[in-house]
């Protein structure tokens, strides 16, 4: 990734004489770079204990990147009289590479300063060589040498920020193709094999799949998840998100409890799979039962609490067949009436055919409860008061509730 942020500058301009100082001073330490290379390495070891024994960069690898960073910087003094701009090709060499590795960026940033002081210490000690000693030269260009340090130490943390920030979306790119094929059916063996791991699921099932409509904001749903211990990954797409969740404890009641403390919310839940082979089939059956639920209605369910609704969904021309030859004449009438009508077979559908209890509800006197199933019979020709008729009016206002043919 190319990093083009320009760092804080522009640098502070010490007299021509002392640039010229520096200049030598650093022309110098490059003919002794493997020696003074040989102190950093040791230097970043002794204060960075993640260095030692190449726990976080191999030791051919850190010698070789402090080299180039040594030569950078000490090539960077040599050209100070001249003017030219610092090269930062190294410092970000270092960046992308500490991320791609996963050193913190705290640890890379004390190393490359420590490589600074190193230089520092050097500098004073070849001037000391000297027949003259220029003090006043050489601590004039002091703040040069230090800003030098932390303009380099910028590029650093900037290459390993976009460094980073490409490593987190090509993971979560990963994750997300992956998610998908598992949920398409379309995961190879390979796939399978690493897919627990990458997408932070246990490596056993059960597992089940959630499809939830709208999606909440934030990551509400993982968190509520995770209050129970619940591992999850999720795919948005489009108005909704789908979710492969391990049901290993609580089983799929205690999911079910989970997302429906999100609210407003829709959500269909599979049945439970044993095997992450099986989520295909797990994801289109939890779509299936989402769309067993009418579109007005807020509520998470599984497949099993809607298997009568699902078969209706499944085949909507049927679905609407038998809604218009049982309910047709009653959804035709005014619209008042209907209500009322639909209202009082519900209840009384709901309440095991308890007319004492729907008179309760709505509430009226029993004997309107009668009227009004009587009123149902003549329009539909069916009979709510009858195993057969309550078999087809229920089928047939649940048809009607999923097409929302009601007005």
């Amino acid at each position: 990734m190319e990093v083009t942020e320009p760092v804080e500058g522009p640098l502070r301009r010490p007299t021509a004489q002392s640039l010229r100082l520096l200049a030598a001073l650093a022309t110098a330490l490059s003919y002794r770079i493997e020696e003074i290379t040989d102190r950093t390495v040791e230097a970043i070891c002794e204060r960075e204990e993640g260095y030692r024994e190449g726990r976080l960069v191999p030791m051919e690898e850190l010698r070789r990147s402090v080299r180039d960073s040594l030569a950078e910087y000490l090539g960077v003094l040599t050209r100070l009289p001249g003017g030219e701009e610092p090269s930062r090709d190294q410092a970000w060499a270092v960046g992308r590479s500490r991320a791609e590795l996963g050193v913190p960026l705290e640890s890379v940033l004390r190393a490359y300063r420590l490589g600074g002081s190193v230089i520092w210490d050097e500098l004073l000690d070849e001037a000391r060589r000297r027949p003259e000693r220029p003090t006043d030269d050489l601590m004039e260009a002091a703040a040069l040498v230090w800003q030098m340090t932390d303009e380099l130490s910028a590029a650093v943390g900037v290459a390993y920020r976009h460094s980073e920030a490409g490593l987190i979306s090509r993971d979560r790119n990963r994750r997300d193709g992956l998610l998908q094929g598992l949920l398409n059916g379309v995961a190879t063996e390979r796939d399978l094999v690493f897919a627990a791991e990458t997408l932070g699921l246990p490596e056993l099932g059960p597992y089940l799949v959630a499809v939830v409509e709208p999606p909440p904001g934030g990551d509400q749903v993982t968190r509520q998840l995770a209050v129970f211990n619940i591992p999850s990954a999720w795919l948005t797409q489009g108005d909704r998100q789908i979710g492969l969740l391990s049901s290993t404890h609580g089983g799929s009641d205690l999911v079910q409890r989970c997302l429906s403390r999100v609210v407003p919310i829709r959500a269909g839940m599979s049945p439970e799979v044993g095997s992450l082979a099986d989520v295909g089939g797990a994801y289109r059956q939890a779509e299936l039962a989402l769309r067993s639920i009418p579109a007005h209605r807020h509520a998470v369910v599984t497949l099993d609490e809607r298997l009568s609704a699902a078969l209706l969904v499944s085949s909507p021309d049927l679905a609407r067949r038998l809604a218009d030859r049982v309910l047709g004449r009653l959804l035709e009438i005014d619209r008042g009436e209907r209500r009322t009508l639909l209202r009082t077979l519900r209840l009384f559908l709901a309440g095991d055919g308890s007319v004492v209890q729907v008179a309760l509800q709505v509430p009226c006197h029993r004997n309107t409860v009668l009227n009004r199933l009587n009123r149902i019979h003549e329009l539909t020709g069916f009979d709510p008061t009858t195993p057969s008729g309550v078999t087809d009016l229920t089928m047939a206002l649940e048809a009607a509730e999923l097409l929302s043919l009601f007005g």
